[in-house]
Parts: C-alpha cells; structure tokens; sequence
C-alpha cells in the first residue's frame, strides 16, 4: 500500500527519468517536491525502496524504479474509501486515502478508470467475482467507465451521497438494488426511476486478505 505523499514523490522520480533518461539527485527531488529539508527526501525514498518501488545505490543518480516485483510491473490505484453492502448508509467519500500497487495484468485500459473501494457489510457475500465472494472486508476493484447495467454482475451505486453495491433490476418505474447473501435479513432496496441514483461502475475483481 501507498500513500498519497509516497505516490507524488514515485511520479515526480518517474517524470524525471522519462524527460532526463537518468534518474534525480537527492537536491534535485528537493527542489521539485518543493521541500527545504534534505532528509525529508531520503525518508521518502527509504520507505519506497522498502516497498520495492525503487532501488538505490551509493553511487550518483543511482535510483531505479523498480525491479521483478516493483514498479515495473505494479500500477498504483486509488483507494477512496469505504462502500456499503448492506444498505447505503456510509457517506461516499471520494478522498484518496492511500494506493495499493496492482498488477498491469489485472488493469485493462485507461487506469485512470479505476479505482478501490473498502466493503463494510454483510448483504453481498454470496455474490461471486472472479471465483471470489464480497465479504465484509472485501476490497473490490471498480472499473467507472463500465456502465452498462445487466443482472449478472455488481455495480456501485451512489445514492444520496452514500455508496452502495448492488445487483440491478428495473421493473416499469421501479429499480430494485438487490442483496445477494447468505442472510436473509438483508432486503431490496426499491427506488423509483425519478430518484437521484448514480452509477459509478461494475466491480471487476474482489482481495480478500
């Protein structure tokens, strides 16, 4: 995982070494972060060689992004908060709080599309992704230029600025957010087609870790 700070510091080494072919001094990733502090920098770059986002050496401009499990292969998508799948009670958020590498194999397109979310809740658990239920817990991978709505898969909805995923139907006026779980407790959601209801994409994978 990755913060947002930690993510500005990667860009600005990986814009530098695509203009310069050549990776930046330590002075001169003080001056383009804006920073007074030397030290500041190095704490930066320690934490994301830790990660394995780059390596260094003690040798002049020696930092590289990445290496078989860094960079190179990885990239970073936002993670913006929590979404609800039991009924939308969670204001939807949109802040970054943090990034979490994830493979080029798994992004498709544009990776500005994407984005992960938090799960909180019950109502989905017995929805398959993948292979893999929605727990509560769940992390899911969303693509918000996927908005085609069918039965078969999960998609996020916004409702009063509250996220929630569902499962869609429409019935003349009427579209119903359907739970799908192992509780029965968990009802439909009945909303009309005059409400304020936002998609904002498909879920296309799901972490459980």
């Amino acid at each position: 995982m990755i913060t947002e700070k930690q993510e500005q510091v990667l860009n600005t080494i990986s814009e530098y070494i695509a203009r310069k072919w050549q990776s930046p001094t330590i002075e001169e990733l003080q001056y383009l972060l804006n920073q007074k502090s030397k030290r500041w920098v190095v704490q930066y770059l320690e934490v994301l060689e830790k990660k394995w986002f780059i390596t260094r050496w003690r040798w002049y401009r020696s930092i590289k992004l990445g290496n078989s499990i860094g960079f190179q292969t990885m990239i970073n998508i936002p993670l913006l908060g929590y979404a609800n799948a039991w009924k939308p009670i969670s204001f939807a958020d949109e802040n970054i709080s943090s990034y979490i590498p994830v493979s080029k194999n798994i992004i498709k397109g544009d990776a500005s599309n994407y984005f992960l979310l938090k799960i909180e809740g019950t109502s989905m658990n017995n929805f398959v992704v993948n292979g893999k239920n929605i727990e509560d817990g769940s992390i899911i991978l969303v693509n918000k230029s996927k908005n085609d709505l069918n039965w078969s898969d999960a998609f996020l909805f916004i409702i009063d600025n509250c996220a929630t995923i569902k499962k869609y139907k429409k019935e003349w006026e009427n579209i119903y957010l359907l739970p799908v779980s192992k509780d029965s407790s968990h009802l439909p959601i009945i909303l009309n087609q005059e409400d304020n209801i936002i998609l904002n994409g498909k879920v296309e994978d799901v972490y459980n870790f």
